[in-house]
C-alpha cells in the first residue's frame, strides 16, 4: 500500500473480495485463540497463605499472593478438556477453509472478476496475455515452494546461534525472519501488484497467508503432533492473543471503503513496527 500509494496518488480494490478474506480472518483469529481463552478462563488460582473469615455457611476466604495459572500441557484438565477442543477447531478451521474455496472458486467467483483496465494506470491499455501453459506454471509454482521451503529450513537450522549467544527475544525472532523468510516470494508479488495498480490481488495474497496460515497448516500440524508430538498445544501467550486481534481489526477498518491511499499503508506500517518493538523487548519464554 505505501509502495502502490507513492506511485498512485489513490488507489481502489474490490471490497467485497476483500470482505471476504477479512470474513475468513475473523474465523481463523477466533478458531486459533479459543483454545487459549478457554484455558485462561478455566485455569488455576493459586494462592499463598488464606485466612478464615465468616462463620457457618458465609464463610469466606481472604488470600494473599494470589496468581491465575493456564492449563499446561502437562496438566489432567488439558488432555481432558482442552485437548478435544483443539481437534474439534481443527476440524471447523478446515471445513471453513473448503467452504471458503468453494464460495470463492465455484459459486460466487464473479466477485473476484476485474476489468483489467480498471487494475492499471487511466491512459494506459493493456492486454491479458497469457504467456506459461498451465503445466509449466505448476511445475515453477512447486519448484518454487520447494526451494523456499528449503530456505526457510536453513534459517530455522542456522537461528540458533543467534539465540544462544545474543539477548534477542525468541518472540522477536518468530515474528521476524521465521516468519518473513517463507513468505518472501507473496511479499514481492503484492508489492509488484500494487505498482501495476492491481491492489486488490496484492490485498488478497496479503490475507491469504494468514488464512491458509490458520485454517490449513495449523490443523495439519495439529494431525502430525498426533502421530509424532511435537509439544505444538495451540495455547498462545497474551502478546500473540492480542497482537492478532488488534491487527485484524485495524485492517478491517482501514479496508471498509475500498480505497486507500500511501497514509493508510503507513499507519499499518507503524503498527507492525510497534508490535516489532513489543516484541523485541519481551522476554523469551520459558523452557525454550
Amino acid at each position: 500500500m505505501v509502495i502502490g500509494g507513492i506511485k498512485h496518488q489513490e488507489q481502489r480494490f474490490n471490497s467485497r473480495s476483500a470482505g471476504v478474506g477479512s470474513a475468513l480472518l475473523f474465523i481463523s483469529v477466533g478458531g486459533v485463540f479459543a483454545p487459549t481463552l478457554f484455558s485462561k478462563a478455566y485455569g488455576k488460582m493459586i494462592c499463598g497463605e488464606c485466612i478464615t473469615v465468616g462463620q457457618n455457611f458465609s464463610e469466606s476466604y481472604i488470600c494473599q499472593n494470589c496468581q491465575s495459572q493456564m492449563m499446561g500441557s502437562n496438566s489432567t484438565a488439558f488432555y481432558s478438556e482442552v485437548q478435544p477442543l483443539v481437534y474439534t477447531v481443527c476440524i471447523l478451521l478446515l471445513a471453513a477453509y473448503i467452504i471458503g474455496l468453494i464460495f470463492t472458486l465455484k459459486t460466487h467467483s464473479h466477485i473476484y472478476d476485474i476489468h483489467i483496465s480498471d487494475c492499471h494506470v487511466p491512459g494506459h491499455h493493456h492486454s491479458a496475455v497469457v504467456h506459461w501453459s498451465r503445466w509449466r506454471a505448476m511445475v515453477i509454482l512447486v519448484g518454487s515452494t520447494l526451494l523456499m521451503s528449503a530456505c526457510a529450513d536453513l534459517a530455522t537450522e542456522h537461528i540458533t546461534p543467534i539465540l544462544t549467544e545474543t539477548s534477542v527475544s525468541q518472540y522477536f525472532i518468530g515474528v521476524t525472519v521465521l516468519a518473513m523468510i517463507p513468505e518472501l516470494p507473496e511479499i514481492i508479488n503484492g508489492i509488484q501488484f500494487a505498482l501495476l495498480n492491481n491492489l486488490s490481488l496484492s490485498i488478497e495474497i496479503g490475507s491469504c497467508i494468514a488464512v491458509q496460515v490458520c485454517m490449513l497448516q495449523i490443523p495439519i500440524l495439529v494431525l502430525f503432533s498426533v502421530f509424532y508430538p511435537t509439544g505444538f498445544t495451540l495455547i498462545f501467550s497474551d502478546l500473540h492473543l492480542w497482537a492478532s486481534m488488534f491487527s485484524v481489526i485495524l485492517m478491517n477498518y482501514i479496508f471498509m471503503d475500498g480505497k486507500c491511499d500511501y497514509f493508510q499503508g503507513t499507519v499499518l506500517l507503524f503498527v507492525y513496527f510497534i508490535l516489532l518493538a513489543t516484541y523485541f523487548f519481551a522476554p523469551s519464554p520459558a523452557g525454550c
